[in-house]
C-alpha cells in the first residue's frame, strides 16, 4: 500500500492542474495522478479540428506536458489504469486491485463518451470522438471513406463534420431532435447553424432513429426505424456523455447530475474535491448548482481545488463560457443555458440576418446566453452576467439587433 498527500483521479485538464498548483503551494508534499488514459496532458478540444483531424493536414502539437514534466516536479503518474473503488473511512482508492492512501482527494474523472446502443453496434467501423486513441482511428479510416453517418448533433460533431467535408467524404447526419443542436440552441439558431450544414452539402435527417447497423463484420449502412437504409463506409457518433461516478456514490459522496460540490469545490466528504466536467458546483454568481463541462472552467477550476487542497479557501468564481466554430460560423454559450422553470427567453436576431442571440433571464438577470454569429458580445454579456444586472427595464433594447449591449454597463 502505497501513501501520498494528495491523490488526484484523473489527468485532463482539471487534474493536471490541479497537480500544478498544489506545488506553486506545496514544494514536497508527494502527489500522484491517477489516469485511464495512456498519455500525459494532451489538448482534447484539438482532436476535432482539421489540424489534427483532416488527413490532407499536418497533424497539430497537442501535447501540453511531456513525460519529463511530471519527473520534473516529482509528480507520480500512473497512465492507463483506472481507479475502482474508494473508501472514505479507511481513506483509500483501489487502483485495478492496487491500493493508495491519501490525505487529500481530488476526483477529476472527466466525462466518457456515451456509448450507443441499436443491433449491430458491435461492428468494426464505428467511432465515437473523444480521447486521442479515437481521433487517431477516426483520422485513419477518414483516409480511405468516401461516406459517414454521424449520430446526433454535439458540438464535437459540428466541428468534426466540417474536417470529414474537407476530407471529401459526404455525410449523413441522423439525430432525434427536430433541429441542429437542440435543445442547447433554440429553434432560430438551429437553423442558422442547419443552413450553413446544407449548404455545404451535408445531408440531415430528422426525428429519427436507427434501428440497425448492417454489414457482414464491417458496418456497410445503417436502417432507420422508418425502413430507410443509408449506405455507408463509416459511422461517428456523437450522443452525449456519461459520467463513471457510480463507484463514487456509493462511497458515500453526494452524486446528483454530477459531484456535487460548494463554492470551494469541496464535496461533502472530508479531505475530497471534484474539479472539471464530473463538478456540479455551487456557482455564486447564479446562485444556483452548475455544471460547465468546458476547457476553460475545468483549468480554473483546476486552480482552485490545487488551492483549496494546500490549504487554501479560495472560491470558484467563473462565467463559464466557450466556443465552436466551423461552416462560417460562430457559436458562444456563456453561463446556465438551461431553461428551467421560471426562466424567460429573450431573443435577437433571426434567420435571415444570419446571427441570433439568445438570453436566458431568471427574475431581472441574464444567467445564460447563446450566440451564433455574434460572439463579439460575448463579453459584453458575461460582465452583465457578472455584475447581475438588472435587466428588466431594457427587454426590449435585448432583443433589438442593433442596440448596443455595453451600454447596459454604463450604470
Amino acid at each position: 500500500m502505497q501513501k501520498f498527500k494528495y491523490v488526484i483521479i484523473g489527468g485532463g485538464i482539471a487534474g493536471t492542474t490541479a497537480a500544478e498548483t498544489i506545488r506553486t503551494k506545496d514544494a514536497d508534499g508527494s502527489v500522484l495522478i491517477i489516469t485511464d488514459e495512456p498519455y500525459p496532458l494532451y489538448s482534447r478540444v484539438m482532436l476535432s479540428k482539421p489540424a489534427f483531424l483532416s488527413p490532407k493536414d499536418q497533424k497539430a502539437n497537442i501535447w501540453l506536458k511531456s513525460p519529463g514534466w511530471y519527473e520534473t516536479n516529482h509528480i507520480d503518474l500512473i497512465s492507463g489504469k483506472s481507479a475502482t473503488a474508494l473508501d472514505t473511512n479507511a481513506k483509500t482508492v483501489t487502483v485495478e486491485g492496487e491500493i493508495f492512501t491519501y490525505e487529500k482527494l481530488l476526483l477529476a474523472l472527466g466525462a466518457h463518451a456515451r456509448k450507443w446502443t441499436v443491433p449491430g453496434v458491435d461492428k468494426r467501423g464505428i467511432y465515437y470522438l473523444r480521447t486521442l486513441d479515437e481521433a487517431k482511428e477516426i483520422a485513419v479510416a477518414m483516409e480511405t471513406a468516401k461516406s459517414v453517418v454521424v449520430i446526433g448533433g454535439s458540438s464535437v460533431a459540428f466541428e468534426a463534420i466540417e474536417d470529414l467535408l474537407l476530407a471529401g467524404i459526404a455525410v449523413t447526419v441522423i439525430m432525434l431532435e427536430k433541429y441542429f443542436w437542440e435543445p442547447m440552441l433554440d429553434e432560430e439558431s438551429g437553423r442558422i447553424v442547419e443552413k450553413a450544414l446544407t449548404n455545404a452539402g451535408v445531408k440531415i435527417i430528422r426525428q429519427s432513429e436507427v434501428d440497425e447497423v448492417f454489414g457482414d463484420g464491417d458496418a456497410e449502412g445503417i436502417k432507420l426505424k422508418t425502413g430507410e437504409k443509408i449506405n455507408c463506409d463509416m459511422i461517428l457518433c456523437g450522443i452525449g456523455v456519461i459520467f463513471p461516478a457510480e463507484w463514487i456514490k456509493s462511497a458515500g459522496v453526494n452524486v446528483e447530475r454530477g459531484i456535487v460540490v460548494d463554492e470551494y469545490l469541496k464535496t461533502n466528504v472530508p479531505d475530497i474535491w471534484a474539479a472539471g466536467d464530473v463538478a456540479e458546483y455551487n456557482d455564486v454568481i447564479l446562485a444556483g448548482q452548475c455544471m460547465a463541462g468546458n476547457w476553460m472552467s475545468a483549468r480554473e477550476q483546476g486552480v482552485v481545488s490545487g488551492l483549496n487542497m494546500a490549504g487554501g479557501q479560495e472560491v470558484f468564481k467563473l462565467v463559464s463560457f466557450y466556443t465552436s466554430n466551423g461552416f462560417g460560423l460562430n457559436i458562444a454559450f456563456g453561463g446556465d443555458i438551461r431553461i428551467l422553470p421560471g426562466r424567460t427567453v429573450v431573443s435577437r436576431g433571426s434567420v435571415e440576418l444570419g446571427s441570433c442571440t439568445k438570453f436566458i433571464l431568471q427574475g431581472s438577470n441574464i444567467v445564460g446566453v447563446t450566440l451564433v454569429n455574434r460572439a463579439y458580445e460575448t463579453g459584453t454579456i458575461v460582465k452583465l452576467i457578472e455584475n447581475r444586472t438588472d435587466v428588466s427595464a431594457k427587454l426590449k433594447e435585448l432583443a433589438d439587433p442593433e442596440f448596443d449591449l455595453k451600454q447596459l454597463l454604463i450604470n
